[in-house]
């Protein structure tokens, strides 16, 4: 006998796009080209350059001229990539539930110019909360989905580090997160290790609502010089170990 398929509802998502940029005159058209070609069209695009000593800006806003949904902002001093991304999707939002927010760094790209599409199926099917995925990098295809135990009881903090590239989710669910916990201890925004300091609480939050998608959406330029685990290692191990020390957020319920 077979099983009722789950009915798919079809929902009219904005993909709401930050893209921090520092020092990424190299690759900053590439990344900007992968979205502004992506075939989903319903997204609005901020992109902020964070101080950069290069061409990041003035590349970025050539490109970005002629949009209407794309918005392209430069700091008059380095704030760091969790203070711009924080205040990005801090905007306001008309319609947080049906808003999903995409955090692409300056110097990688979508892997290809399906990628909301493919995400826009995965929230429809599954009424999902945040997703994480495979990427490609120096090293290959990477990512892996947490196991169901360290789903059911909550144990992500305690886990190895799976919520990589694409990372995406509600905005319903970032409005959830309590922002002083993306504070190191001193009151500053961590300037390594953020994507932890961002996603832990948001999958602890979603409980089952999250998922794993096996598609490569996102290549990682993992051999930028500049990279945090190139020159910021030993930082980057110490704030993921502060990171985790911080309370352990309860599952909520959305719509």
């Amino acid at each position: 006998m077979k099983k009722d398929l789950k009915p798919v509802i079809e929902k009219e998502l904005l993909f709401n796009i930050v893209v921090p940029v520092f020092n990424a005159e190299k690759y900053i058209e590439k990344c900007l080209n992968s979205i502004i070609n992506q075939s989903y069209k319903r997204f609005q695009l901020q992109v902020v350059d964070d101080c950069s000593g290069d061409s990041s800006y003035e590349i970025a806003s050539s490109i970005c001229k002629d949009y209407k949904n794309i918005k392209v902002y430069k700091n008059s001093r380095r704030i760091g990539a969790l203070n711009n991304i924080y205040n990005l999707l801090n905007t306001k939002i008309k319609d947080p539930t049906n808003t999903v927010d995409l955090i692409i760094d300056g110097d990688d790209y979508l892997y290809s110019g399906d990628v909301l599409n493919i995400l826009k199926a995965k929230y429809d099917q599954t009424n999902c909360l945040i997703t994480y995925g495979s990427h490609i990098s120096s090293k290959g295809v990477q990512g892996k989905k947490y196991p169901r135990l360290i789903r059911k009881f909550n144990l992500f903090r305690k886990y190895f580090w799976y919520a990589s590239h694409l990372r995406t989710f509600r905005h319903d669910l970032w409005l959830a997160l309590d922002s002083q916990d993306l504070l190191n201890k001193n009151k500053k925004y961590f300037s390594v290790a953020w994507d932890l300091a961002i996603m832990l609480p948001m999958l602890e939050m979603a409980g089952d609502r999250q998922e794993f998608i096996d598609e490569i959406l996102y290549a990682y330029n993992d051999s930028n010089p500049i990279s945090d685990h190139i020159i910021r290692r030993k930082e980057q191990i110490s704030a993921g170990r502060e990171i985790r020390q911080k309370k352990i957020y309860k599952k909520r319920t959305f719509y």
